[in-house]
């Protein structure tokens, strides 16, 4: 009966045992793993963003992270409320909430992060049982709110929550390390255990192509002209105008990285990217492009214009002109002539016309890869209506983003070509070594032959048209103002006496170097030739200065001769 006992103990026994070391040996090795091991994540050193220059404009710095284990305090000799007093006098946290963190049930909890390095020190410093400090990076903006839309932000984890921070998140952020330490099953660490370490691996850093001087001279234009002509928000680009980098993004109220909370949402929208918009009259831009290219219009041609043209049932008019008159091309570009725009555009055809805004991007991504980017939007010419081909000749019934408007005046200061815009130059390797991003794309939306034309007849749109209040002193400069009502967010139609003010154009007209847009939200006054155009003016001056742009002490005698034509004013 013993022996019958002995071998029926022995087989319960040998069965549990290839139950827990056979069968369910994995479960219990994991088990055994949660108790006596603890895995603390390296962070990585995040990649910096800077300007063109090399100057920084988002790094990374080491912060404090306090954090407790309240298995290890509950085995201690130190009630958590003495705990709490002590950390509550290095902490922006009351006893209260420290006391209720040092009870938990868990083996670790962060009592606060991203702390100053010296409050870490000072914590470490009090030697409290169950409460360690960790270095973790925090997000640095040595600018403050400067291209605070473009760059965007990250969260507490260091990851990329908007902007550039977002879109490149992968190669900014790099790759985590492990630290795995064995503790007593009380959760106390074992000083002696060995330790596995995975080494974290930084991220790589980001050259853009942002200029910061001409990105601080653009948000101070916008800025100022915001007081001056109590407009509730502005935004304006600066393109290379030979390879389409973006030298400055400026949003205006922009918002403290530093300081998300106190930023409403609208403010950390990268305006110029996100929001569409109805052009207006800058858009006529591509209809006049677009006639000169099909040989429908020509620079010294002359045009009846009525003082009403019905289309549709609506009637168009232009301000100030009551009765019937002749003009040549450039006066109905000069003056930005409604009946003269919707005449050539007639000529021009639907197909021709739909073909042309699509040719110059609108309704499509500039391919720029930017977090929200809007496409803007172009009907096909199946949706149009009776009045669509006029309303869109002008610039309405179609939305673009500034961007999109800024990439059609670089289009025909680069002969005609467009070239999708870049905010990234490339990325630097924790070697240093800067990697290009790939070409961007090209497109020949009219001839180089049609381009000169064009920009011809946009000089006059400042040496003598809407837009003089764009010129700037000792350059030719190429543009075309716009004043577009706003549609209404909820229902069809527009908002009563809600207008946006823009201009676009680029300088110097006869050997481009940049392209600018501007639009302010709702100015007083709405016409974008006496509000966006100074705003033009300014930045477009301090870009020239700063790219050592030389000025002109006259306009150069073959554009200025170029520029004649029969029929001008």
């Amino acid at each position: 009966m013993l022996l019958a006992a002995y071998f029926a103990v022995t087989a319960v026994i040998g069965g549990r045992l290839v139950v827990v070391q056979v069968l369910a040996a994995e479960q219990y090795q994991a088990l055994g793993e949660r108790q006596t091991q603890r895995e603390v994540t390296l962070p990585a050193g995040r990649g910096r963003l800077y300007d063109r220059t090399g100057a920084p404009l988002a790094l990374s710095e080491p912060a404090a992270a306090v954090y407790a284990n309240p298995q290890a305090i509950k085995q201690g000799d130190t009630p958590p409320r003495e705990i709490a007093r002590a950390l509550s006098r290095h902490l922006d946290l009351s006893q209260e909430t420290l006391s209720e963190r040092l009870t938990r049930k868990a083996g670790f909890v962060y009592l606060s992060r991203q702390l100053p390095r010296d409050v870490g020190e000072a914590v470490r410093a009090e030697r409290l049982t169950g409460v360690g400090v960790l270095e973790e990076p925090i997000r640095r903006y040595p600018n403050g709110s400067l291209a605070a839309a473009v760059l965007g932000y990250v969260g507490i984890d260091h990851r990329g929550l908007a902007g550039l921070e977002l879109a490149h998140d992968a190669a900014l952020a790099g790759q985590t390390g492990t630290l795995r330490v064995e503790r007593a099953p009380g959760g106390v660490p074992i000083s002696n255990a060995p330790r596995e370490v995975e080494p974290a691996v930084p991220g790589d850093d980001l050259m853009l192509t942002l200029d910061r001087r001409i990105q601080l001279a653009a948000e101070n234009a916008l800025s100022g002209a915001l007081d001056t002509h109590q407009a509730k928000a502005g935004a304006a680009v600066v393109l290379d105008a030979d390879t389409a980098e973006v030298l400055a993004m400026a949003s205006v109220p922009g918002f403290d990285p530093a300081d998300l909370d106190a930023a409403a949402p609208a403010q950390r929208r990268n305006r110029p990217v996100t929001d569409a918009f109805e052009p207006g009259s800058v858009a006529k831009v591509v209809t006049f492009a677009a006639a000169i290219e099909a040989g429908v219009a020509s620079q010294g041609q002359r045009w009846s214009l009525p003082a009403e043209l019905e289309v549709g049932g609506t009637t168009f008019t232009d301000p100030n002109r009551s009765e019937t008159t002749g003009a040549a091309l450039d006066e109905i570009v000069a003056h930005s002539s409604n009946v003269g725009t919707i005449k050539i555009a007639q000529q021009l055809g639907r197909q021709r016309l739909h073909d042309a805004f699509a040719a110059f991007g609108v309704g499509t991504p500039t391919g720029i890869e930017f977090p929200g980017e809007t496409d803007g939007s172009l009907p096909p010419v199946a949706d149009w209506w009776a009045t669509s081909l006029p309303t869109i000749a002008i610039g309405q019934g179609v939305s673009v983003s500034l961007l999109q408007l800024a990439g059609m005046m670089q289009t025909l200061a680069n002969d005609g070509q467009r070239i999708a815009p870049t905010l990234v130059r490339g990325e630097i390797d924790p070697t240093g070594r800067l990697r290009p991003v790939a070409a961007p794309q090209r497109h020949q939306a009219v001839s180089a032959e049609t381009a000169a034309v064009t920009t011809r007849l946009l000089n006059g749109v400042v040496e003598r048209g809407t837009g003089q209040r764009a010129d700037v002193e000792g350059y030719a400069v190429a543009g075309k103002t716009g004043t577009a009502q706003k549609p209404h967010p909820d229902r069809r139609g527009y908002q009563q006496g809600a207008y946006l003010g823009t201009f676009a154009g680029f300088a110097p007209a006869d050997n481009p170097e940049i392209a600018v847009a501007v639009v302010l939200d709702e100015p007083d006054p709405i016409w974008g030739g006496q509000t966006a155009a100074p705003v033009f003016a300014d930045i477009a001056k301090k870009a020239l200065q700063t790219r050592r742009v030389a000025p002109q002490q006259a306009r150069s005698p073959q554009f200025a001769a170029e520029g004649a034509s029969e029929g001008q004013p």
